[in-house]
């Protein structure tokens, strides 16, 4: 894996990262001389460890209000009779150069955690799955730029809270349910080590409806090396599979190849180049007017990467500028309605097959 972790550093920048142009690499220099911490990782004290035994380490529980309750006019959430669980994993939301990861109760990133992600994300689940989303000591973004030294012992730390939140999960709260695992950018590379070192290979696997790590670049053979029982998703309804993609338009610049890149049409739920036109998408999420917008985005698959030709509606216009055609931000937005449908065709599909063992 780590021949990959340097692909595409604006894949797993936070929306925190405002008029950030990557494709000038005298931006890039300036702006990972502006955001790292002043102390090497080695040197850091590490911030205190979550306890999963206080609610309030947790962005969302089922059983009480929290913003993964969140939906649009005219759409219900239906936790309370979800037969299924999702394990979210939150994606970077910590700036400051105080230190390589964040502390716990941290507000600025807390209040991204509640104000976007939580409504924006992991509430596409919550129409077929009771959401459990851990908060942790996420790596700094400088993490990114340093993935093969100090960055990856910064995620490292964020992981061992991940791999904790989901023990606590799995003792206080499954109850043998089936689960999906799923998260976005920094979410999305835990989750795989997630499925990598705690589910592959192991009877959680025969749990495991499917997984959702979307917006961190997967190479696909990588992915069949170190979790060959849980293939990349090709269908509607297939289970116990993995999908995840890349959201560029036009102008996008990579920093690196993305050829061999998994990417799944969420429009599609197939891997192949096939267009998927402005009509196949069922409705990009506004959180803000609360409503779900058809026809906002096409998609197809192309060198690894998810590529929409334009975005129907100016909804997004003020969201932080990530570099001309890099619509991370946007990974889930842009296809929330098919999403939300989807992981209700894979939790059915799960529930048939079950029945008839």
């Amino acid at each position: 894996m780590k021949k990959w972790v340097w692909i595409i550093a604006g894949l797993v920048i936070a929306a925190v990262v405002a008029g950030y142009v990557y494709r000038d690499l005298l931006v890039l220099t300036a702006f990972q001389a502006y955001v790292k911490p002043s102390t090497a990782f080695a040197e850091t004290t590490p911030p205190e460890a979550p306890d999963y035994k206080n609610p309030d380490h947790w962005a969302a529980l089922p059983g009480r209000e929290d913003a993964a309750d969140f939906t649009p006019q005219g759409i219900s959430d239906a936790q309370a009779s979800a037969e299924v669980d999702v394990f979210f994993v939150h994606p970077t939301t910590y700036l400051s150069s105080a230190g390589w990861n964040a502390p716990m109760g941290d507000v600025p990133s807390g209040n991204w955690v509640d104000n976007a992600v939580m409504p924006g994300q992991a509430s596409v689940f919550n129409g077929k799955a009771r959401v459990y989303a851990p908060r942790y000591r996420q790596a700094q973004i400088s993490a990114f730029f340093a993935l093969e030294g100090e960055g990856n012992d910064a995620l490292e730390l964020a992981y061992t809270d991940i791999a904790a939140a989901f023990d606590y999960y799995l003792a206080e709260y499954n109850n043998g349910r089936p689960f999906i695992i799923a998260g976005h950018s920094q979410g999305a590379l835990l989750t795989r080590w997630l499925l990598e070192r705690r589910i592959s290979g192991t009877p959680l696997r025969e749990h495991l409806v499917a997984a959702y790590p979307v917006g961190w670049p997967m190479s696909a053979d990588e992915l069949r090396e170190t979790m060959p029982d849980i293939p990349i998703c090709r269908s509607t309804a297939q289970t116990g599979c993995l999908v995840t993609w890349n959201t560029i338009g036009d102008g996008y610049r990579a920093l690196q190849p993305t050829q061999g890149l998994v990417c799944v049409n969420p429009l599609t739920w197939d891997t192949d180049d096939s267009q998927a036109g402005f009509t196949d998408n069922l409705g990009a999420l506004s959180i803000a007017s609360r409503a779900v917008i058809a026809g906002v985005a096409d998609a197809r698959c192309e060198d690894g990467m998810l590529h929409v030709s334009e975005i129907r509606t100016d909804v997004y216009d003020k969201l932080p500028n990530m570099g001309k055609g890099n619509h991370h931000l946007l990974d889930y937005a842009l296809f929330w309605s098919n999403i939300r449908e989807n992981v209700g065709e894979r939790v059915d599909a799960f529930k048939s097959q079950t029945a008839m063992n």
